[in-house]
């Protein structure tokens, strides 16, 4: 579906300049139109207000169904997509197409199964060559239509429960323990896991963890792989209770025999139903507050499932994954190109290393910075050893902030559902 983007162009018409940033119709919309193929849609949702009164009806229509989306409110961008199918011929089979893709992760970040089946329906229909990994996934959403969503059961009272930060690897990561029963498992505290938590076969029998679907194609670090889907009735974390978790069962988690065995990733599936929770890792405990806090800005970003956190270097604006699987934090590809010249004359040699993760290992070229100072939810963080990709991993983030950013921080308050993150102390 990615390559579908690239399909976006539009006929557009223009006649009369804009007098506030003197530019035509035609340079506004080939403007619109070059964040959407680019799939930029921070930068969309920054620059549209600006522009969207001299913006063709069906590129508006389009524009605020990207930035809907790319903003976390699921329910309004599905809307726009569904009113895009008046303007097919302006658009165009392929762009219909790809804003289906668009509604399945809506649908999917909701847990509206039903939905997201429909929407996967519509694409086998339009990609019968990636039929066999969308009818994969169409038994995926099926199974779990039928049964419960994911909830968080509070108290009316503070619930919290504790994180550790253990010693893995080259940094730490950050681990909560659940309950099941009688029995427990260690889990990392994974933003960067989507769409269900995680767990090796072995661990989800212990558990109990109930398996719905058998094999569905799983992407990782390394490559991809074949998991088992199951959930557990109820798992608790401290003395919150966690209803109806979905688990991705795979044979293994870490393949990295510097960091010790993995046995269960809590990610975003749970820790979006959670909503606003305080990270206190001076005091390694994780609270849900009861009062919630006043409207927060945006700075959190919505793309595939994963979330993406704003940032910025000599004011020039960014967007990191927000992976706190991740030990440390690190610069991608991208930011290389925009300041390869800052990075060359601080950073030591080139070396080759490598990223372990579900799928496998892959190696990359990088750089290290033995400092550098980003602006992470407006305070400036300063990060230490910072690796800058120069080589063998392209990706459409600026860079990675993990566990480190967090820990560096000390606490902070962070909400999926609301899509902030907010640095305390």
């Amino acid at each position: 579906m990615r390559r579908l983007l690239t399909t976006l162009a539009f006929v557009l018409c223009a006649t009369f300049v804009w007098a506030q940033r003197e530019v035509t119709p035609q340079q506004a919309n080939d403007e619109v139109n070059d964040y959407i193929s680019r799939g930029d849609y921070v930068a969309l949702s920054r620059e549209l207000p600006a522009l969207r009164e001299v913006i063709v009806p069906h590129l508006l229509k389009l524009a605020d169904a990207f930035v809907a989306y790319s903003e976390g409110r699921h329910a309004e961008s599905n809307q726009h997509i569904a009113e895009l199918e008046q303007y097919r011929k302006e658009l165009g089979d392929g762009v219909v197409t790809t804003m289906q893709n668009i509604a399945y992760y809506n649908a999917l970040a909701v847990e509206d199964y039903a939905a997201a089946s429909r929407y996967l329906s519509l694409l086998i229909e339009a990609a019968p060559d990636a039929r066999p990994t969308l009818e994969a996934f169409k038994e995926w959403m099926d199974a779990l239509a039928e049964r419960k969503i994911v909830a968080v059961k509070r108290r009316k009272r503070k619930n919290s429960f504790p994180i550790e930060c253990r010693p893995m690897g080259d940094g730490v990561h950050l681990m909560v323990e659940a309950q099941v029963g009688r029995e427990s498992v260690d889990m990392i505290f994974d933003t960067g896991c989507c769409n269900a938590n995680c767990i090796t076969a072995e661990a989800a029998e212990r558990l109990g963890v109930k398996i719905l679907v058998d094999s569905l194609p799983l992407g990782g670090v390394g490559g991809s792989t074949y998991a088992k889907v199951g959930v557990l009735p109820k798992m608790k974390l401290g003395d919150v209770v966690v209803k109806n978790p979905t688990f991705f069962v795979v044979e293994s988690i870490v393949d990295n025999p510097a960091v010790k065995k993995v046995e269960a990733v809590l990610g975003t599936h749970v820790i979006r139903a959670m909503g606003e929770m305080q990270i206190d890792l001076e005091q390694n405990i994780v609270t849900l507050p009861t009062k919630q806090s006043e409207p927060q800005n945006r700075n959190l970003s919505f793309h595939q499932g994963n979330y993406g956190i704003a940032f910025s270097y000599e004011g020039m604006p960014l967007v990191a994954h927000l992976d706190t699987g991740r030990v440390k934090s690190d610069l991608s590809q991208r930011f290389y190109a925009y300041f390869r010249t800052m990075v060359d004359s601080v950073a030591g040699e080139r070396v080759k290393s490598s990223r372990s993760g579900i799928g496998g290992s892959r190696e990359y070229e990088i750089v290290r910075l033995p400092q550098i100072t980003l602006n992470v939810a407006d305070r400036a963080v300063i990060f230490g050893n910072v690796d800058v990709i120069t080589a063998g991993y392209s990706s459409e983030w600026d860079g990675v902030m993990g566990a480190d950013m967090l820990k560096g921080a000390g606490t902070t308050t962070l909400d999926l559902k609301k899509m902030y993150f907010r640095i305390d102390k």
